[in-house]
């Protein structure tokens, strides 16, 4: 599957397709990839140096602070992401609702039904257009004063911050705390989303990819998720039997690439058409940073020492010098 996965690098912005510099390039490359995983603030940034040219460490910063044009919350599969602003609604409006629903049964355990999530969420945006950017502790302290949880302490107070930034009312601000969207944006997100679209701009950044594929990044159902592939997609074919789907026929990008952890590409599909390594793929959820050759996973590295370990041979020293520069070192 060499010749696919080469195909899937290039859609996903791996052969550096943005050269703006600045928070604007910032910005394309998140449009470009439909958004990206946002885990760790270092696992953004080092996606977007990934995908561009001319961007800087301190680009991703100001774009998410200063031009807030990319916003970083909870989307595709309920995880962090940064998505373009003009996202954030239809994501929301499309692909909230589900995610909600999902995490019933987690809300029942930590004793959190539906009156107490809904006079949280009034709560931590009144407190939030008051007083502007506020840390989890502070909102903790916030939520123990309403009467609607009992110490500031556990995971009930994440729980509903998430379930706040699910309904479109409030996202992250500089590093971690968190600020009301209708004034961080200057305007109430509409919660508005069409399957078919968010389909479009997934084989954009994808494919080709089946419809599985597009459900597990998303957090569709299947059937929806197949409907709204099957509607958009330019060509199909199969593969073992497998139905993949695709907009843009594309030669592949044969380069070495440096990915941060918890790298979107690498996250993307319910199918990757390879293993992990526990090098980068350890378990407990982590994900750390890999080397990747056309669309293949050759090797992983350390963002404190910049020391590659290779499994297969490759040529890495212009991505560590390109690291380098982007860092400011």
């Amino acid at each position: 599957m060499d010749w696919l996965l080469a195909a899937r690098m290039q859609a996903n912005c791996l052969a550096r397709p943005v050269n703006e510099a600045g928070p604007g390039g910032v910005a394309d490359v998140v449009r470009r990839t439909g958004g990206l995983q946002a885990q760790t603030w270092r696992g953004a940034a080092y996606a977007v140096r990934a995908r561009s040219t001319a961007t800087t460490l301190a680009d991703v910063a100001t774009a998410q602070e200063t031009d807030r044009s990319v916003i970083r919350g909870w989307f595709m599969r309920g995880t962090l992401q940064l998505v373009a602003a003009e996202d954030a609604g239809p994501l929301l409006g499309l692909l909230g609702p589900k995610l909600i629903k999902d995490t019933e049964r987690r809300y029942g355990e930590l004793g959190l039904p539906d009156r107490v999530r809904a006079e949280a969420a009034d709560v931590l945006e009144n407190h939030l257009l008051a007083h502007g950017q506020s840390n989890r502790a502070e909102l903790a302290d916030v939520l123990v004063r309403a009467g609607l949880i009992a110490e500031p302490k556990g995971q009930a107070v994440y729980a509903l911050i998430r379930h706040t930034g699910l309904l479109g009312r409030l996202c992250y601000g500089p590093g971690e705390t968190w600020v009301a969207v209708r004034d961080w944006l200057g305007k109430p997100l509409v919660l508005e989303g069409d399957p078919e679209d968010l389909a479009r701009r997934y084989l954009t950044a994808y494919g080709p990819a089946t419809a599985r594929d597009f459900a597990t990044w998303s957090g569709l159902p299947v059937p929806v998720a197949r409907r709204a592939v099957e509607a958009v997609a330019t060509t199909s074919f199969e593969i073992e039997t497998t139905d993949f789907h695709a907009v843009d026929d594309l030669p592949g990008c044969p380069d070495v690439r440096l990915l941060g952890e918890f790298d979107t590409y690498l996250l993307g599909y319910q199918n990757r058409r390879f293993d992990l390594p526990a090098s980068i793929f350890p378990g407990g959820g982590m994900m750390r940073p890999a080397v990747v050759r056309a669309g293949r996973p050759v090797g992983s590295w350390t963002h404190a020492t910049l020391e590659v370990e290779l499994f297969e041979a490759a040529e890495v020293a212009g991505e560590v010098a390109d690291i380098n520069r982007f860092s400011g070192h």
